[in-house]
């Protein structure tokens, strides 16, 4: 049992190693400036909050890096008010073209920084009006601002200090990104408007909800300003978002497969792990027990049933967001035969599970069957239905 055990850790820590090596790629920036400006990228901290029906169509998100700081935000119209100066130097350009652009804008620091993005090389739209072309603008703008806000030390995760360290532990970052039909319109938003956006957050998340809350789970939810609702989730207990946490629960799946020329159902019952992060893949280590049923006639033709234990430790990752009808998942699985019947297996038998496709439930993946480690290797597929 001990060298299934081994086995078994040595792929899934490669598994492991590999996938973190490749989310580490997609998360931490290459270069300083987009560490800078855009780390987290939108949508990407731990806690995001969307408002719409503000004035003109501006649409405000407040992106934190935990759920905690919520009761740290400042007086948003004022922090924007101390870069309207800065962004009125550049609006009068900003009226003259009909291009979108992203402008991030760096508050905190000896001067302000601005980065502008023009997407002049996106494809344009025109209108013939009186035997002219005039050009339109379809996209709006959008203002990204980064801050920092003081937190409390019993407030702030060891995570935060390593993924966005300053020169003062206590300092965290924080972004609001305003999108509005052109930038320049920044200049006329009316007074409240960003504050209004705190006010609801502050009174829906009420004092006890954010003391009680997990920093280290995902939230999300969309306010409505004209009619003043959260809409998205409907209830304050669900804009935790439950792929955000650990689980431990009972499972089971049943299973299909041809081996030892014949097919074979099996039956697996035990526990699954799941990840706390899924936001972009959902990890799971299984602990089951697999029997497998072989059926056969005697001389009397009565039917046979004879039933062959597994123990087996499975390691699965599904990417999310995917589309296709089946897609592929990283799967790997050893198994070692705890309980012989028949003639079916040799002893000592062990046998392991590679990566396969998956479309819902439905799984289908290679397995391997050997004894006394790689003596008698029989190939199988095993076709398997996971009770999610």
């Amino acid at each position: 049992m001990n060298k299934i055990i081994i086995c078994f850790l040595l792929v899934t820590g490669m598994a492991t190693a590999l996938q973190a090596q490749n989310r580490n790629s997609a998360d931490m920036p290459f270069n300083r400036a987009e560490f800078l400006y855009n780390f987290p990228k939108p949508g990407a901290g731990k806690a995001s909050f969307f408002f719409f029906g503000l004035k003109n169509n501006v649409r405000v998100t407040i992106d934190l890096i935990n759920i905690k700081q919520v009761k740290y935000l400042p007086n948003l119209d004022s922090l924007v008010n101390t870069i309207k100066p800065n962004l009125r130097m550049l609006a009068d350009s900003f009226k003259n073209d009909v291009f979108s652009r992203r402008i991030d804008y760096l508050v905190n620091g000896p001067y302000p920084q601005i980065r502008i993005h023009n997407y002049d090389k996106e494809p344009q739209q025109f209108v013939v009006k009186e035997g002219a072309l005039n050009q339109l603008k379809t996209d709006q703008d959008t203002i990204r601002i980064k801050a920092y806000m003081e937190v409390a030390k019993e407030d702030i995760l060891n995570s935060d200090l390593r993924y966005y360290p300053t020169n003062k532990p206590e300092m965290q970052p924080y972004f609001i990104m305003i999108i509005l039909n052109n930038c320049a319109d920044l200049l006329q938003l009316p007074d409240n408007s960003l504050q209004a956006c705190v006010t609801k957050l502050k009174t829906d998340l009420n004092e006890t909800y954010i003391a009680t809350a997990d920093p280290k789970a995902k939230y999300n939810a969309s306010f409505n300003l004209n009619t003043n609702k959260m809409f998205s989730p409907g209830k304050l207990k669900w804009i935790k978002n439950p792929g955000s946490v650990q689980e431990l629960v009972p499972n089971i799946y049943a299973g299909l497969q041809y081996t030892a020329g014949t097919f074979v159902p099996s039956f697996s019952a035990g526990l699954r792990y799941t990840f706390a992060n899924r936001q972009f893949t959902t990890k799971r280590i299984y602990a089951m027990w697999e029997p497998h049923f072989f059926f056969s006639k005697d001389l009397l033709n009565k039917t046979i049933t004879d039933r062959n234990d597994f123990i087996t430790l499975r390691y699965i990752s599904i990417e999310r967001g995917k589309k296709e009808p089946f897609d592929f998942v990283g799967n790997v699985s050893l198994g070692y035969l705890i309980r012989k019947q028949g003639n079916w297996f040799e002893p000592n038998t062990f046998k392991v599970g590679i990566p396969g496709v998956r479309s819902g439930w439905l799984q289908l993946e290679p397995e391997f069957f050997f004894h006394d480690f790689l003596k008698g290797v029989s190939p199988s597929i095993k076709l398997t239905i996971h009770y999610e």
